[in-house]
């Protein structure tokens, strides 16, 4: 078993590397299908999205499913993931193979902010670990003016109507120096990232499935 909460090469690396010996063979690039349901409302999405990132060869997507967590405790920054993600796929051919052929065991065990997937690939147990972001963004136009980590409950209320109707509404502060005019989106939300991996060979996860207990918050 490899746990994923370590330094170095990050967690993600770690466990994939060690854990996914994938036979020699091309990825197969994402579906038309694939590449319209991107989208992280779900873990399942999620790690969906993820798989079409690996497919796609797309480092940016790839690291928009990770946690924000995730990505501050192992430093990886914009330029930083790139590097670290062409280096690895340079040395381990494998690891993209991994993620792209893994699929789901069964649907995603899911709590109030955390949840709990597994997949199967190439003989290899991959155990999931997400957890729930909220968001709110102002959009002028195609430049985004204002991203905030804010609890969706603190953002958005409801409002009942005189004639028996319910508004939901969100709100967030004006970005400093833009005129409201200029605001043509906004965006309130909550999404599912990719908080941790961890890779078990197959006679841990027999043994971790006859004693596991939920204990998902």
């Amino acid at each position: 078993m490899v746990a994923l909460c370590s330094p170095g090469i990050g967690p993600l690396a770690s466990a994939l590397l060690l854990g996914l010996a994938a036979p020699a063979c091309c990825v197969e690039p994402p579906r038309a299908r694939d590449l319209l349901a991107l989208g992280f409302r779900t873990p399942e999405q999620t790690f969906a999205t993820f798989q079409t990132a690996v497919r796609a060869d797309d480092p940016g997507l790839e690291r928009r499913c990770l946690s924000a967590d995730f990505v501050a405790r192992n430093g990886l920054s914009g330029f930083v993931f790139l590097k670290f993600w062409e280096d690895l796929e340079k040395d381990h051919p494998f690891l993209r193979k991994g993620i792209a052929d893994a699929r789901l065991e069964a649907p995603a065990a899911v709590g109030r902010t955390r949840a709990r997937i597994a997949a199967l690939t190439h003989g290899r147990r991959i155990e999931i670990e997400l957890v729930r972001e909220d968001f709110c963004e102002a959009w002028s136009g195609g430049e985004k003016k204002a991203d905030e980590a804010a609890p969706f409950g603190e953002r958005t209320g409801v409002q009942d109507g005189a004639d028996g109707s319910r508004w939901i509404y969100g709100r967030m502060p004006l970005p400093e120096g833009i005129e409201a005019a200029r605001i043509t989106e906004l965006r309130f939300g909550r999404e599912w990232k990719i908080d941790g991996f961890e890779v078990v060979e197959p006679k841990d996860a027999e043994r971790k499935r006859r004693s596991a207990t939920d204990d998902i918050p």
